[in-house]
């Protein structure tokens, strides 16, 4: 089973931090991902949803680290 964030918890983030205007701590990164609603679906349906709604971007259980490296893949995209 995989956790998914509903709404997609990286749309979540990118806002967050779009509004702060400066990078978000891990901390504010955690309390964004508590603060979501959470199901659990099967591995072969998390793996089918659509990607460029931003499901499985963001794992979760680790946050703080996809989140680090999705930010980063992003910001190299747009240099």
């Amino acid at each position: 089973m995989a956790v998914i964030c509903i709404p997609p918890l990286t749309g979540l983030l990118m806002d967050a931090e779009c509004r702060k205007g400066t990078s978000l701590t891990r901390q504010e990164v955690e309390k964004i991902r508590d603060s979501t609603t959470t199901v659990s679906v099967p591995d072969g349906i998390a793996k089918n949803m659509d990607p460029f709604c931003g499901y499985g971007d963001i794992d979760p259980q680790k946050c703080w680290e996809t989140w680090l490296r999705y930010r980063a893949a992003v910001r190299m995209l747009t240099v």
